[in-house]
């Protein structure tokens, strides 16, 4: 039996508390018990295993239990058996407390709410986290902070949408508004997207980033960066673009369509800005080059300096030699290049002209010693078994009188003039200016000579010049030598040709000589 002490004790208790016999029977309930399992009176009488489905219990010192309680309802609850202390029979007091998982999910939630809003803290950004219903759950100091203008207001359960009604009803909003009415509309559909990303100027001149976005549950978090420091980082490196003096050219990786294009670029190409954004940048190239730049563009796996001179067009038709830097970029997962564009076209006439100068008489424009005796070993560079290299060496007759009587200026153009004359009567040969008043004239022919060159080139010199009002006559003498393409050489064909012009000049002057035949290795009809 039961004591009164204990019995007193066990109905105060705020737990439920059974006695159960050695039959497995109940023969006490307290007042808990009773409510808990919805017995009026009594549970005197009943099963253990009728109130607790998994008798006995594995662990007696502590178990979870999934029990059926008054109407029906499942709960877990926790439970403790002990011996029963001062009876005369073996009975056992099982303690049941209906609200131990209830207070440890409490406790549970309430320390990882904690453990959230030490999370949130840390972060660099300010962060806001809301239910469902668009209403404030957590925030972390940076976001008071940044909103110092409703802090105030921050409260758990109030509703995004009064907290923006409250900042502009007070003007102290701190983006600028022109229409509230729209602005908040606005501002309502982005938040509620499943992701919303924009960035905002202040009134005080910073740049947020505002970054939403759903949670499964249909709550939202928010946050907000300053992005102040960035956007000047951009601003200033657009100005660099801009303020760039080289053209510059942004494309994409990928189709090379134009992206951006800086002043000088717009000035360089001679296009509207419309009108270049809507070009990829291999259209400006020559025609034949634009394939080219484009397939190495698109091959390009790393930056690239610029080692090849490419042609491209102005609007206005002007062709330009250029150098490209290009420099490969990426922006988030887009492949971007950064093209860089040197003007190097007066590098390349410059190059040009000295390469002209380095092969080509100055006074006369024809080509010089170098470049004819060049030009005189690429003939017999040739797989050809037949047909011959034919020299003319040429000495003015008279012309040394000339610079005595009238003055050099007078030669100068004497031989400028006598050059043009020889060119013309040439018929296309190469014809050189070796010096002084010598000239050479090369024919490579797989037929027989021209046999009226050498003529043709006395009487174009016949014909007094007029220089300045003056009537000056001169003539030429003309030495001939022919070699075979197969088994000649430079050497001993242009010293045949000169012993050829003494001849000549020994002969009376103003005619021509061909070789002897007993130094050539190739006869050669020369009419």
């Amino acid at each position: 039996m039961l004591g009164a002490e204990l019995m007193i004790l066990l109905e105060s208790c705020p737990l439920a508390a059974l006695i159960v016999n050695a039959a497995g029977v109940v023969t006490f309930a307290n007042a808990e018990a009773r409510a808990l399992f919805g017995a009026a009176d009594t549970l005197h009488g009943t099963g253990i295993t009728d109130l607790l489905p998994g008798w006995p219990l594995d662990n007696p010192e502590g178990s979870s239990v999934l029990l059926s309680a008054r109407a029906g309802e499942a709960r877990i609850c926790d439970i403790r058996v002990l011996p029963c202390p001062g009876s005369d029979e073996p009975l056992t007091l099982v303690w049941i407390d209906a609200d131990g998982q209830e207070k440890s999910a409490g406790l549970a939630a309430r320390e990882a709410n904690l453990r959230l809003r030490y999370v949130i803290e840390m972060l660099p950004q300010a962060v806001c986290v809301f239910d469902a219903k668009d209403r404030y759950v957590l925030w972390n100091q940076k976001y008071a902070d940044l909103y110092a203008d409703i802090a105030e207001y921050l409260t758990p359960g109030i509703p995004f949408e009064e907290i923006l009604k409250i900042s502009l009803a007070g003007g102290s909003i701190q983006e600028v508004v022109p229409d509230q009415d729209v602005w908040l509309s606005e501002r309502m559909a982005k938040f509620r997207q499943p992701v919303s990303q924009e960035e905002r100027q202040m009134k005080d001149g910073r740049w947020l980033r505002y970054d939403d976005r759903r949670t499964p549950d249909g709550g939202a978090i928010g946050m907000r960066i300053d992005i102040s420091s960035l956007k000047q980082r951009e601003e200033w490196l657009r100005q660099l673009f801009d303020a760039n003096p080289m053209p510059m050219l942004l494309c994409d990786g990928d189709s090379l369509a134009i992206l951006e294009a800086n002043h000088a670029a717009l000035q360089f190409y001679g296009y509207e800005r419309s009108v270049l954004l809507a070009k990829a940048v291999f259209d400006m190239h020559a025609e034949g080059q634009g394939e080219e730049f484009a397939a190495r563009l698109r091959n390009l796996d790393g930056d690239c300096e610029a080692r090849t001179v490419w042609r491209q067009q102005t609007a206005e038709g002007r062709e330009h030699h250029v150098l490209i830097y290009v420099r490969l970029l990426y922006d988030g997962g887009d492949r971007r290049l950064l093209l860089t564009i040197a003007d190097v076209s007066d590098r390349v006439l410059a190059e040009a002209e000295a390469n002209r100068l380095a092969h080509h008489d100055i006074l006369t424009g024809l080509p010089n010693r170098m470049q004819f005796y060049k030009a005189l070993d690429e003939a017999f560079k040739t797989e050809a078994t037949e047909g011959a290299v034919i020299v003319y060496c040429l000495d003015l007759d008279g012309f040394k009188p000339v610079n005595d009587t009238f003055g050099h200026a007078a030669g100068d153009e004497v031989l400028k003039l006598a050059g043009e004359r020889l060119r013309s009567a040439a018929g296309g040969h190469l014809v050189a200016r070796l010096g002084g008043d010598e000239f050479a004239i090369l024919v490579k022919t797989e037929d027989q000579a021209d046999s009226g060159l050498a003529d043709r080139c006395i009487s174009a010199l016949n014909p007094p010049f007029r220089i300045k009002g003056l009537s000056i006559s001169i003539g030429v003498s003309i030495g001939i030598a022919a070699a075979s393409v197969a088994t000649g050489d430079r050497e001993t064909l242009v010293q045949a040709a000169d012993r050829a012009l003494y001849r000549a000049k020994s002969a009376g002057r103003n005619t021509w000589r061909m070789a002897e035949d007993e130094i050539m290795p190739l006869a050669v009809t020369v009419r």
